[in-house]
């Protein structure tokens, strides 16, 4: 029989929970890819992951400010961004480069 996939586990989290568990979580996330959804009185209001997770949901994107962090981010996590990305990011630094082309 095939084994099913792990699946991060997502947790739900208050703000004060996460201000006392904060190294904790920090280390949940890095280690275990683990997601939080971030709570205020009861009211979901944003979602923490890992950098990595982040990387790959932004990568490729067309927008500027996102490849400025995907370069950022690669650099710090040792990893090595696709041929695709480097190359948009080296249209935008193009004084001529028209977005909207």
């Amino acid at each position: 029989m095939a084994e099913k996939p792990q699946v991060p586990p997502v947790r739900i989290i208050g703000s004060r929970e996460l201000h006392q568990k904060l190294p904790t979580i920090m280390r949940e996330i890095e280690i275990n890819d683990a997601r939080y959804v971030l709570t205020n009185h009861g009211k979901a209001k944003a979602v923490l992951i890992g950098a990595s997770t982040y990387l790959q949901l932004v990568e490729g994107r067309q927008n500027p400010s996102e490849a400025l962090v995907s370069l950022q981010l690669s650099a710090l996590l040792g990893t090595k961004l696709d041929d695709q990305s480097l190359d948009t990011f080296k249209d935008w630094l193009n004084p001529d480069f028209d977005p909207n082309l």
